[in-house]
């Protein structure tokens, strides 16, 4: 198995938030993309890990990526040498050209701490003398490029990819998390479910798209110099 682009999140949803239209362009374009949710979100005032690894099977669907989940604790899950070497045998089994991590000054703690396990792990992951205990089959693989999601507030992006002609169906994707996303007012009131997080979403797509003079984009950053390999991505989505 080989992917060309990998979004990790935290929690089901996260990925959907960002770039789900850029995992659905990549779909468009041929290319093989998943999203690896790192825990089931069992900690979120709504829904139940049961009801939302439904939610992120039937967004995968729309999206047209695969979903895998490594079922680490929610809100519990450090950059301990336990979740290192799941992730790292993750990464050598799915072999992503590109990884794309949660942002790493995100207000949620949970974001900034997979940002920082994804690093550590996409690096160790290639060194051949890295054992992973109960993954010893696992060959060493390293991405040739990683990249991140901008959070709420993020900075001047380094990248930005129309994905107009994705858009609604990247919102099918967004509103298929109807357990965490939906403004349901018999259900215990949340940041994310009122109506501002979803104008939120789409006030910075329409923000990015301006650097592009289309009518949706998104953005990613990465550390510079931008590495050949997102560059190519990039340009394989035009």
């Amino acid at each position: 198995m080989s992917l060309d682009v990998l979004a990790l999140g935290a929690h089901p949803d996260d990925a959907e938030v960002h770039v789900g239209g850029l995992l659905a362009r990549c779909a468009d374009r041929g290319l093989k993309a998943g999203i690896l949710d790192l825990t089931s979100g069992d900690l979120g005032t709504r829904g139940t890990p049961e009801t939302r690894r439904k939610e992120a099977a039937e967004s995968a669907r729309i999206l047209g990526v695969e979903r895998h989940i490594l079922d680490l604790p929610d809100g519990r899950f450090f950059e301990d040498e336990a979740s290192r070497l799941k992730l790292m045998a993750a990464l050598r089994r799915l072999r992503p050209t590109v990884l794309i991590l949660p942002g790493p000054d995100d207000r949620h703690p949970d974001h900034r701490r997979a940002h920082r396990l994804g690093k550590e792990a996409a690096y160790y992951a290639g060194l051949k003398n890295y054992p992973c205990p109960g993954f010893e089959s696992s060959e060493p693989w390293r991405p040739s490029a990683v990249a991140w999601m901008g959070g709420e507030n993020p900075d001047a992006p380094d990248l930005v990819v129309d994905v107009s002609d994705q858009w609604e169906r990247r919102m099918k994707a967004f509103d298929a998390f109807g357990s965490q996303f939906t403004d349901d007012p018999s259900k215990p009131a949340t940041r994310i479910a009122h109506p501002a997080f979803r104008r939120g979403v789409e006030g910075r797509a329409m923000h990015w798209a301006t650097f592009l003079q289309c009518a949706w984009a998104e953005a990613l950053w990465c550390d510079r110099p931008v590495p050949p390999a997102l560059l190519d991505l990039v340009a394989r989505l035009r």
